[in-house]
């Protein structure tokens, strides 16, 4: 829960500083790529995240990858101020939040479907284009394929679920038998 909140905190002061400058969507590629830097050389991540290295030390390692990067003047500072804060280890939560805010900022939600088989396109859009009725927000859809699931479509979209499987068609008709089984 802590990390969540210095995540929304440093993700909507970046996306503030984004707005001004209108770079919303190049400061997140920047806060991306040195995410995946980040997590791709675990030797780097530990030289600018570990405490027993001086601050000054953990900041020429960045820089020097920085510069290499080729990361802009505020993206630099940004992460300078999370290694001075002790919190550039929350980087990969940051910018997660960050791309929320973009998408709350472009009117966006994403959902996620899930079936036992791949779905045609068309269905996909389609089910889409009911989200973004019931959102009034575009819908990006991700689509997983779900084994577990027997037959039918899961929807979800944020907090919303809208299961339409075959297995929770069942599990409320034994409900509805057993209330009228009681009743």
């Amino acid at each position: 829960m802590k990390n969540l909140i210095i995540a929304k905190r440093y993700a909507k002061a970046l996306f503030n500083l984004a707005q001004e400058d209108g770079k919303i969507e190049q400061y997140g590629q920047e806060l991306d790529g040195f995410v995946r830097l980040s997590g791709k050389l675990p030797d780097l991540a530990n030289a600018i995240e570990n405490p027993l290295y001086t601050e000054a030390a953990r900041k020429a390692v960045f820089h020097s990858v920085a510069d290499r990067i080729g990361l802009s003047q505020i993206l630099k500072s940004f992460i300078n101020l999370l290694i001075e804060k002790r919190r550039v280890q929350n980087a990969a939560e940051i910018a997660e939040y960050y791309h929320k805010l973009i998408d709350e900022h472009a009117n966006i939600a994403r959902a996620k479907i899930m079936a036992t088989a791949p779905l045609k396109e068309g269905v996909v859009q389609d089910i889409a284009k009911t989200l973004e009725k019931m959102t009034g927000k575009k819908v990006v859809v991700e689509f997983q394929q779900d084994s577990s699931l027997i037959g039918g479509i899961v929807a979800q979209i944020g907090d919303l679920v809208l299961d339409g499987s075959v297995r929770r068609q069942l599990l409320h008709f034994k409900e509805t038998m057993k209330r009228g089984a009681l009743g």
